[in-house]
C-alpha cells in the first residue's frame, strides 16, 4: 500500500506539472472544446517534455505555476464532480453554502499542497502514453488508461476518469496503480466529518490554506538589508 500511495502522489504531481506547462502551449481551453477524452488530456500535455527541457526552471517558479493553475488546470478538472465524489453522502446533507465554500476550499487545498511539491528535482525525462480506450464514452463518462514511464523508478499504470459537462470533457479523478484520489480524500474526511462535522472539516481546509497562503507570501517578501 506505501508504493501504491506513492505512485498516486507521483502521478498527481506529474500530471498536475503538465497541465501547468500547457499554458506555454494552448493559449485557451476552448482548443479542446467538442473534443474526446483522450484528445483533451493529449492536448494538454503534447510538447509538454520537451518544454520542461528548455526552461526547468518554470517548476521552481510557484508564482508562475500557480497563475497557470487557475488559468488552465481549474477550467479542465471538474471540481464540482470531484467534491460531490469526496464527500459522497454528506454532500447530500450539506446546505448550498457548505457545498460552495468545500468546493473552494478543496480546490485550493489541492492546488497548494501539489504545488508546494513539484520541483525540478522530481522530474528526469518522465513520458507520459495514453492508451487506447477499451470501451467508447458511456454516455458523459469516460475512463482514460495511461502509462507513467520514469527513468530510475517502475512504470506507474493510470487512469483519468472523466465527465462531460456539456461538450467538455473533465476530469474528475486520478488513480494510479488502483488508489484512486477520490477514495483516499473520502476516506480522511470521512474520519474528521465523524468527529468534528462538516463545519468542522472546512475550518481545517480553511485554515491549512490561509496557513500555506500567509507561508507562501512570506517566501515572495525581498530580504531586507541588514
Amino acid at each position: 500500500m506505501e508504493y501504491k500511495t506513492i505512485a498516486c502522489n507521483l502521478l498527481c504531481r506529474f500530471w498536475l506539472s503538465i497541465v501547468l506547462l500547457t499554458a506555454t502551449v494552448v493559449s485557451s481551453t476552448d482548443a479542446l472544446a467538442g473534443q474526446g477524452p483522450i484528445e483533451v488530456l493529449r492536448g494538454m500535455s503534447d510538447h509538454v517534455l520537451e518544454i520542461i527541457k528548455q526552461d526547468p526552471t518554470v517548476l521552481d517558479d510557484k508564482t508562475r505555476l500557480r497563475s497557470i493553475a487557475n488559468e488552465v488546470l481549474v477550467p479542465n478538472v471538474d471540481f464540482l464532480a470531484l467534491s460531490q465524489s469526496v464527500l459522497g453522502i454528506n454532500w447530500r446533507k450539506a446546505t448550498p453554502q457548505q457545498r460552495e465554500i468545500f468546493e473552494r476550499e478543496f480546490r485550493e487545498l489541492l492546488i497548494n499542497t501539489y504545488l508546494s511539491s513539484i520541483s525540478r528535482a522530481d522530474y528526469h525525462g518522465q513520458s507520459i502514453k495514453y492508451l487506447p480506450m477499451r470501451y467508447p464514452p458511456n454516455g458523459d463518462m469516460a475512463e482514460v488508461e495511461a502509462e507513467i514511464q520514469q527513468p530510475n523508478g517502475p512504470l506507474i499504470h493510470a487512469q483519468f476518469r472523466m465527465y462531460r459537462r456539456v461538450d467538455d470533457w473533465k476530469v474528475y479523478d486520478v488513480v494510479a496503480e488502483g488508489v484512486s484520489l477520490v477514495i483516499t480524500q473520502r476516506s480522511s474526511f470521512s474520519t474528521i466529518i465523524r468527529d468534528k462535522g462538516l463545519d468542522g472539516l472546512i475550518a481545517m481546509l480553511e485554515d491549512r490554506n490561509n496557513k500555506r497562503n500567509e507561508q507562501a507570501a512570506f517566501k515572495q517578501q525581498p530580504a531586507t538589508k541588514q
